[in-house]
């Protein structure tokens, strides 16, 4: 496993830690960069610029001191080994930043290996990330800005933070999977989807085929779109238990057979009733006419 040592400024990253202190100026940390020399002969104080820059490396964080000193920031920052022709140790890592106002870049400080990491070729197509969190002093965090790059694979946390403080703003149009959202455009799924329970929703033109739905008027719609009137007690002959039937009279227009043949009017008789005058004041209508032998039932019935 790999071990680096606590960073160490130089002489141009003391200088612009003491004006930020100071309130005088403001900089950024601007990018990082790896050399496989060994640096622990090096005078690092007067150290330039990295000798023999290999890699350089993707800032992905900007992380807080656990102790919360606003002197100190860290910088999260890792390399990857994709396009890497040759293998190499990262025995030392450096920190570059520029001066609000200038131009010029300055190697602002550098952390050396005790136990460096490897890092392989891509030629085997392995993808490999090396990362490493380099905690600097800045003299004032408010004074100092870390340059994160924009195709790093950055941090959940980093992220979340980045929402809060609406330094990435997300299109109106984004929902998340635990809110309430209203969606106003038409979704097809490949799949189809299901509850909690693990039930399939039912689709409309199954559900229209498969179900009755009530209409809200008395009616009724299934199958094919075919709508009826269910037969209620004002249209149907309703029977006794001993076999006898309730008088009924339906209204022209009220009860239809087949959805074509209108039935213009029916009535129960009794005998005691005048249906002959009945009949024949309804000169058009047909009529089905049973009498019942007088010595075993009193009742004759017409409908």
């Amino acid at each position: 496993m790999s071990k680096y040592n606590k960073s160490k400024l130089t002489m141009a990253g003391k200088l612009l830690a003491s004006l930020a202190a100071n309130g005088k100026a403001k900089f950024e940390i601007t990018r990082a960069a790896s050399t496989a020399d060994d640096l622990s002969g090096v005078d690092l104080d007067s150290l330039e610029a990295l000798p023999n820059e290999v890699q350089s490396a993707d800032i992905v964080d900007q992380v807080k001191p656990i102790d919360g000193n606003a002197a100190v920031t860290g910088t999260e920052v890792q390399f990857v080994n994709e396009k890497l022709d040759e293998s190499y140790l990262i025995r030392a890592i450096g920190l570059y930043a520029t001066k609000d106002g200038e131009d010029e870049e300055q190697l602002y400080a550098v952390i050396t290996a005790e136990t460096p990491e490897l890092m392989p070729d891509y030629a085997d197509k392995i993808w490999f990330r090396f990362t490493s969190t380099i905690y600097v002093i800045v003299g004032d965090v408010a004074n100092v800005t870390v340059n994160i790059t924009p195709t790093g694979l950055a941090t959940r946390e980093y992220v979340d933070e980045a929402i809060d403080a609406h330094k990435v703003i997300l299109p109106e149009s984004l929902m998340y999977s635990d809110k309430d959202a209203t969606v106003n455009a038409l979704w097809k799924y490949t799949q189809d989807p299901v509850n909690t329970n693990g039930s399939p929703y039912v689709a409309k033109e199954t559900a229209d085929k498969g179900y009755v739905r009530d209409n809200g008027d008395s009616s009724i719609t299934y199958g094919d779109n075919i709508t009826i009137n269910p037969a209620d007690k004002s249209h149907v002959v309703q029977r006794r238990e001993n076999g006898t039937a309730e008088p009924t009279n339906y209204d022209s227009g009220d009860l239809k057979i087949d959805k074509d043949l209108e039935v213009l009017g029916a009535k129960v008789f009794k005998e005691s009733d005048d249906y002959a005058s009945f009949i024949a004041a309804h000169e058009n209508g047909i009529f089905f006419i049973t009498e019942d032998d007088p010595v075993s039932s009193a009742d004759g019935t017409a409908s």
